[in-house]
């Protein structure tokens, strides 16, 4: 018997294990969610960079108010440290590398995965 079939009638009727059993390998939508905004970003970011608008991108976050820059700075990390490093003093093929390394990174820690299966806990017995 595999570890997911019923070993009772009890465990057969346990919505924990039904549901356990139905999420195993799925998704979660907001994994997808957020892959597809992460690529985004970065086919934003590489359009940006190709319509030679990154410099102009970089200038407006340098002057916002230093609260707003740390804003930013927070919630799109990985897109402003590409700017930062593509608008640095940096070798042309030291920033290539960089600003790839950094895209394919968090790409790849983006990509969806499967929710990993917990084992249903046992009920206890209710007190009497």
């Amino acid at each position: 018997m595999s570890a997911q079939m019923p070993k009772s009638p009890e465990q057969a009727n346990d919505p924990g294990l039904r549901h356990h059993q139905s999420v195993r390998g799925r998704v979660a939508t907001s994994s997808k969610v957020w892959f597809v905004w992460m690529v985004g970003m970065w086919v934003a970011f590489f359009v940006l960079l190709r319509t030679d608008r990154l410099d102009a991108l970089a200038n407006s976050i340098q002057g916002l108010p230093w609260f707003a820059e740390i804003v930013v700075w927070f919630l799109f990390f990985p897109w402003v440290l590409g700017t930062a490093v593509w608008t640095g003093d940096l070798s042309e093929s030291v920033r290539v590398l960089l600003v790839v390394i950094f895209a394919a990174g968090w790409t790849i820690i983006s990509i969806p995965r499967p929710k990993k299966p917990t084992t249903p806990r046992a009920r206890k017995p209710a007190d009497q």
